[in-house]
């Protein structure tokens, strides 16, 4: 049986659903980053579930060496058209081995992470992002806030896109975000979920300090100003690999 990840993000719904997602953020919160770690122009970048591939596609115009990577067959399909020098795509678990020693700054980005079922398997999938990086290479890994969101659920709304009424609730076991998404298209009823683990700060600098990053920043939003436990949106850590 498909996990939830492997059947939602290659369903055309998903694409519907999240169509209308702010580039203008995305691309502000890499020009930020790029600053913030001074990486120069021809640098070579490993996207860590890619997705569709925007921020790959924004950071190979912007003189990158990328290579975007997902286990979702259908996002990959979609991003070989746009390939180029700089510029590669593969279908690709996180959880294992692609590339060593290989990259100066690997990403996982805007919640692409805590999919899985176990501390086993987000250890597996941080240890092979730090085995793609060249010594000194950074591993830059975005996540939701724990504390804030765990306040703001449950929530419900309807989402309308493209004709279709998507009806989202999202709501807190203790262990996870769960979100289900309902609907009816030409007369049949679908229903998805998704699952993301709640994962705490000092757990994931447990994790990096196993797998050998150094934790050098940790940042509550794109615009990269300071973490707060209680108020901040995001966990953007930077991390980096000893020389």
């Amino acid at each position: 049986m498909k996990k939830w990840f492997q059947s939602w993000f290659d369903s055309p719904y998903y694409h519907i659903l999240y169509k209308d997602r702010d580039n203008q953020e995305a691309e502000y919160f890499m020009d930020n980053l790029l600053e913030q770690i001074h990486l120069p122009i021809n640098s070579s970048i490993l996207d860590i579930a890619c997705g569709k591939g925007r921020h790959s596609m924004f950071l190979a115009d912007k003189g990158y060496h990328v290579t975007g990577i997902d286990l979702s067959e259908q996002s990959i399909e979609y991003c070989k058209q746009f390939e180029r020098q700089s510029l590669e795509f593969y279908v690709h678990d996180m959880r294992e081995i692609f590339r060593t020693n290989c990259y100066d700054v690997a990403l996982n980005l805007f919640t692409s992470f805590g999919y899985f079922n176990s501390d086993h398997d987000n250890h597996l999938a941080l240890r092979t992002a730090s085995m793609s990086l060249k010594p000194g290479g950074y591993f830059i890994l975005d996540f939701f806030n724990p504390n804030l969101i765990k306040s703001k659920t449950p929530q419900q709304h309807i989402k309308k896109v493209e004709g279709i009424d998507f009806s989202i609730y999202k709501y807190s076991d203790g262990n996870t975000i769960e979100k289900t998404i309902h609907f009816n298209d030409a007369g049949k009823d679908f229903k998805f979920t998704e699952s993301v683990q709640i994962i705490s700060k000092n757990t994931f600098l447990n994790h990096f300090n196993r797998v050998g990053l150094i934790t050098k920043h940790i940042f509550g939003d794109y615009a990269l100003n300071p973490f707060e436990e209680k108020s901040s949106e995001r966990m953007i850590f930077i991390t980096q690999k000893p020389q």
